[in-house]
């Protein structure tokens, strides 16, 4: 696929700044620089070692990491009922090797070259994005959080087009500093989750947003709908993105091919009648367009994240019975 040439993006990061890494030197940085050295040697590796590599470590985590295993344990009980646990079992462990996956795309993200990229994605859709911004409008890719979103987003300049990306900024700022140069070697926009205004500005000039919401979510306005049959406190915002802004949303879903050779990126089309006058039915829509994906590959979910939080005074599945 050819790539076309764009111009310089004035701001890529919207008002965060490009920090002199030299700041961060100081002993309390060292284990992000190790982490950030080791993934930049893996990064080098032949894909089949990496493959290799991945089963060794998704081990190692499953056994190191008790917090996340088990907090990927209670969300496929509540998820997967009618499954036995040892079923259940068998997707966290694939879940981990997922997780691992995931550094290794990232590695090739940051620091690999664009061909290997290429080589190794594939994106499917690209004549509903086409239609969509023939119509003059903004148009939302509305994706999920999978362990494959950092691969996905670093695909997405492939199509020709420049691309905004929200983001949640991470409470370590030297791992923020780094995923900023590492990513905007891949082009357009990053906009931290805070500049929400800024999203909209974009859609509204007829950019391209890639956004997930499909975290928890407590903030003014949330609604509570059932994901994976489990009621979730949901955040209805992309309807309001939607009737603000006119534009176009179209589901974004990445998957990693099974035998290990690849990704494919689907770009679904338009949802219809969306957005409508009913936030809580909008994201039951959206939720069930996560479902589908999710039953593609269910390892690929982000599991290990505490998504079934209840509301304050209610008890929460995570808390050790």
């Amino acid at each position: 696929m050819t790539v076309t040439a764009s111009a310089p993006i004035e701001d890529p990061t919207c008002g965060v700044a490009l920090q002199p890494l030299t700041g961060f030197l100081a002993p309390r940085w060292w284990p992000t620089w190790i982490g950030y050295g080791l993934m930049r040697t893996i990064g080098a590796l032949p894909w089949s070692a990496l493959s290799a590599l991945s089963r060794v470590l998704a081990v190692i985590a499953w056994y190191a990491a008790r917090r996340d295993r088990r907090v990927t344990l209670v969300n496929l009980r509540l998820a997967y009922p009618d499954k036995t646990e040892r079923e259940r079992r068998a997707i966290a462990r694939r879940h981990f090797r997922s997780l691992i996956y995931s550094l290794f795309e990232t590695s090739i993200v940051w620091f690999d070259r664009r061909k290997r990229l290429e080589k190794l994605t594939r994106i499917e859709g690209l004549e509903h994005l086409t239609q969509a911004q023939s119509k003059g409008k903004g148009v939302l890719l509305l994706g999920a959080h999978f362990t494959t979103n950092e691969i996905a987003a670093g695909a997405l300049p492939q199509t020709g087009h420049a691309f905004d990306v929200m983001y949640k900024r991470s409470p370590n700022e030297l791992l923020n500093q780094l995923a900023l140069r590492g990513r905007l070697r891949r082009g357009g926009r990053l906009i931290p989750s805070e500049k929400f205004v800024e999203m909209l500005r974009a859609l509204k000039r007829g950019g391209i947003v890639l956004y997930a919401p499909d975290q928890h979510f407590d903030g003014d306005g949330y609604v509570t709908v059932p994901l994976f049959g489990v009621p979730a406190m949901s955040n209805p915002g992309t309807t309001f993105i939607a009737r603000a802004t006119g534009c176009t949303v179209l589901p974004f879903f990445p998957r990693r091919l099974a035998d290990g050779s690849g990704y494919v990126m689907r770009i679904l089309a338009p949802i219809e009648g969306f957005p409508s006058r009913d936030g809580a039915a909008d994201v039951a829509i959206y939720h069930g367009l996560i479902e589908e994906a999710v039953r593609a590959a269910p390892e690929q979910y982000l599991w290990s994240y505490k998504r079934f939080r209840p509301r304050q005074g209610e008890a929460s599945p995570y808390h050790r019975r």
